[in-house]
């Protein structure tokens, strides 16, 4: 894959939240990560996370880069797959419990941008209303749920707003909740990534 590999060591860090957890998930020493993270505050001249005994949390500066970092290690895997020659791949499938709303106006761009660069991958939309969706979430039978309000036990972000043009708030806002144990979690994950990147 082309990738600056420090870069792939810090979000690593950030979205797991510890050394040993990135180490583990890299298949690398944890030496090897402080190293990499070192390396990359050298080159900044200031420290991207505040470290204790029970987490690893960003500073304001580890923020900023990580930002900049989901976009940068999108932009790779879609060159990735645009350059490399193909790879065999099984099929794939994510099912997404949407209210009808979101379903119709903010995952169908979504959508078809990740299938572009994901082609072999099939994502079912299944309009239903927030507790429908939390109970598909919640029986593994929906990857994502993109709702109203934010589903009560899962892990919930804000993930879009509607509002018009000169309005001083928001007409509409939704939530996605992802279950961390759900079973396609790399595809989950894929698709998130590539949403936070989509212009």
């Amino acid at each position: 894959m082309i990738c600056d590999y420090r870069l792939k060591v810090f979000h690593t860090v950030a979205v797991r939240g510890s050394f040993t957890a990135a180490a583990k998930e890299l298949g690398i020493t944890q030496p090897a990560v402080s190293n990499h993270i070192s390396e990359l505050e050298g080159a900044i001249g200031d420290i991207l996370f505040f470290r204790s005994r029970r987490e690893t949390v960003l500073t304001p500066k580890g923020r900023t880069l990580f930002d900049y970092a989901e976009k940068i290690l999108n932009l790779y895997r879609c060159a990735d797959r645009e350059l490399m020659p193909p790879r065999r791949e099984d099929r794939r499938q994510l099912v997404i419990a949407a209210a009808p709303e979101a379903a119709g106006f903010i995952l169908k761009p979504l959508i078809e941008y990740f299938t572009r660069i994901y082609p072999r991958t099939e994502i079912s939309v299944l309009e239903r209303s927030r507790e429908e969706a939390a109970a598909l979430l919640g029986d593994n039978e929906a990857g994502i749920a993109v709702t109203d309000a934010p589903i009560e036990g899962m892990d919930s972000t804000v993930f879009a707003t509607l509002s018009i043009g000169g309005a001083s708030r928001p007409m509409g806002t939704w939530y996605l909740s992802r279950n961390s144990e759900t079973e396609d979690r790399q595809t989950v994950d894929e698709f998130l990534l590539c949403c936070r990147t989509f212009k």
